[in-house]
Formats: structure tokens, C-alpha cells, sequence
């Protein structure tokens, strides 16, 4: 561990027809014992009043607070990760934290993660838990870990601060939760397309340095029917959700998907030259997975064999949903 001078902060959000949650969510950026140095708002062309408050809410925080702070407006609207790239861009800090426009972040929460990637220098970015509410502020008895529902191999993955790994088979990176060195910038921008941008800021650390998962609540994150990403809560909504993506996503372009994410991920990794020998080592038997999994044979028996054959590697446990994967392969032609 080592101890570096305080830096310098920025917020990058995004809002889209977000009015009925903004005031809380901008009062919480202010109310922060620590304040940022600078927020940038990326408006992706609302037209429910959004634009109009953030527009009054600036003029009063620049006066009061000496916070630069500059808005952004969208003619066609982005989308979000095309919106929070813009808002990125606009930054010049040395730590950026990503904000949805609808939640409340907890008072300490720029103090914690900023003093963490201050004092830890080999972490590119952290990210934290979070408490889930719903649109009334309740709490939903569930936290965005536990939300995720871990197994134990992640688990003992996320110990061993094998982050990129885990990766590989899903994200547990949340934009609203998460804080990271600008530098990173360097590998990650542009944001391509297949990916979230969120997920995509956190491959690229992993791959690059480290990762750093912290246990604090810094944020309560809202659940409600607008969101754009959001997360399940409850296992059974949880199962719900893994069978709709299952019906929703057929098989071969659940595949095609997966290889093309891996491939524009391999890409950059060595375009850039950023990326650990062993990330790329570990990339590639996550592409080739599921390059295999895509030329399984149509007969049968053959398809079996095949299916048993990658059991063997362990593959569908470590890239992709084990037991499930296969069940997937078998019946889903």
C-alpha cells in the first residue's frame, strides 16, 4: 500500500427524462463530506423538465459551492454508454465516479472510494455495495452484492483478487457503484458497442491491473420500472430473469454474441499493450470456449459427445453458467 496526495474528482452523469428522482440524487452530490472538484451531466435529450432543473441547479452550486460544473446536451439522443463516454470526455480529474440519475449516494461515499484509490496505487478502479430501494425509498432487504448471488468459486475468485477471470463469465460491476483512476482511460475509450460501459471500464482494469471490490453501502441504488439496467431482486425474480434471457436470446446468438465481445475485448487488449500476460491467456480460453460451443455439431449423439467433451475442460463452469450452459447446448439447436 501506498499513500498518495488527495487528487482531484469528477462526476460523469447521465440523464434521460429523469425528473422524478434528480433532486435527490444531485443533493446527494453536494451533501458529500467530501466534495468533487468537478461534474459533468450529459443530458440525452430530455423533454420531461430534467434539462430545465439541471440548468437552474447548476447556476446555484457553482455559487455556492465553487464546484465547476458543466451540462451537456444531446440532439439525438446517445444512448447510455455513448452518453456517459461524452460526459467522460469532458472531464479532466485524476478520479472519475460514474452517477445514474436516480439514486442517493450514501455521505461518505466520494471520502471512502476516493481515499481508497489514493492509497492503493496498483487498483485502477473500485467499486462498492449498495443498498436497493424502490422508487418510494424503501428498502428492499437486499444489497447489490448479495443481489448477485456469487457462488462459491466466484467468491474464492474475488478473494484472490482474480477479478479479470470472473469477468470473463459475467460483470459485477455496477456504473453507480464504481470509481476509477483516469488512466485507465487510456485503454478503455472509445466504449465499443457490444459492451456496457460499465462492464467494459472494469474488463479493461482487470486485464490491465487490479480491481478493488469494497463491502461499504456507499450507494442506495433504486429499483423501479424506468431503469435502464437495474438489477433482479429476490432469487425468484433472479431465476426469473436468467429464463427470460434464455428465451429472449437464442442459443447460436447467444454464442455469437459472447465471441464477438471477447474478440472486440482481445483486440484492444493488444492494440494497446496494456493487458497482463495472463489476462490475455485467460481471454482467449474464454474465446475459444465458446468458438467451440458455436461448432457443435447438429446430430444428436455427436452433440453430446461434444458437450462432454468441453465438461471436461471445465469451461462451462469457469466462462460460462455450468450445468445450465449445457442444458442450453443440448436442448437449444
Amino acid at each position: 500500500m501506498t499513500t498518495s496526495p488527495a487528487t482531484s474528482v469528477g462526476i460523469a452523469m447521465c440523464t434521460c427524462n429523469g425528473i422524478a428522482f434528480l433532486d435527490a440524487q444531485l443533493r446527494s452530490f453536494t451533501d458529500q463530506s467530501r466534495l468533487p472538484d468537478q461534474i459533468v451531466v450529459s443530458d440525452d435529450r430530455s423533454d420531461d423538465g430534467t434539462w430545465e432543473h439541471l440548468v437552474e441547479w447548476s447556476e446555484r452550486v457553482r455559487s455556492s459551492t465553487g464546484i465547476r460544473v458543466a451540462l451537456l446536451r444531446n440532439e439525438k439522443r446517445l444512448g447510455v454508454a455513448r452518453n456517459f463516454e461524452q460526459a467522460i470526455r469532458a472531464l479532466d480529474t485524476s478520479i472519475i465516479f460514474l452517477a445514474d440519475q436516480d439514486d442517493v449516494w450514501a455521505h461518505d461515499k466520494i471520502a471512502v472510494m476516493a481515499s481508497y484509490l489514493e492509497t492503493h496505487s496498483g487498483a485502477l478502479l473500485a467499486h462498492s455495495d449498495a443498498i436497493l430501494i424502490d422508487e418510494d425509498d424503501r428498502d428492499l432487504g437486499q444489497t447489490l452484492f448479495q443481489s448477485l448471488y456469487l457462488s462459491s468459486a466466484e467468491r474464492a475468485l474475488v478473494q484472490q483478487q482474480r477479478f479479470f477471470e470472473v469477468y470473463c463469465r459475467r460483470n459485477l460491476v455496477t456504473g453507480t457503484a464504481t470509481a476509477f483512476r483516469c488512466e485507465l482511460l487510456a485503454l478503455a475509450l472509445p466504449f465499443p458497442s457490444e459492451w456496457l460501459h460499465d462492464e467494459w471500464l472494469a474488463a479493461c482494469a482487470a486485464a490491465w491491473k487490479a480491481v478493488a471490490m469494497l463491502p461499504e453501502n456507499l450507494v442506495r441504488y433504486r429499483q423501479h420500472g424506468r431503469n435502464a439496467i437495474g438489477v433482479p431482486t429476490g432469487r425468484i425474480s433472479w431465476l426469473a430473469a436468467y429464463v427470460r434471457r434464455a428465451i429472449a436470446l437464442p442459443r447460436d446468438r447467444y454464442l455469437e454474441r459472447k465471441v464477438s465481445r471477447f474478440g472486440v475485448l482481445h483486440q484492444r487488449l493488444v492494440e494497446t499493450q496494456f493487458a497482463r500476460a495472463d489476462a490475455l491467456v485467460i481471454l482467449t480460453e474464454a474465446e475459444q470456449h465458446f468458438i467451440r460451443r458455436s461448432g457443435f455439431p447438429r446430430n444428436p449423439i455427436q452433440r453430446v459427445v461434444s458437450i462432454m467433451r468441453e465438461a471436461r475442460t471445465r469451461s462451462y463452469q469457469r466462462f460460462a453458467d455450468g450445468v445450465a450452459g449445457m442444458v442450453r447446448d443440448l436442448i437449444n439447436r
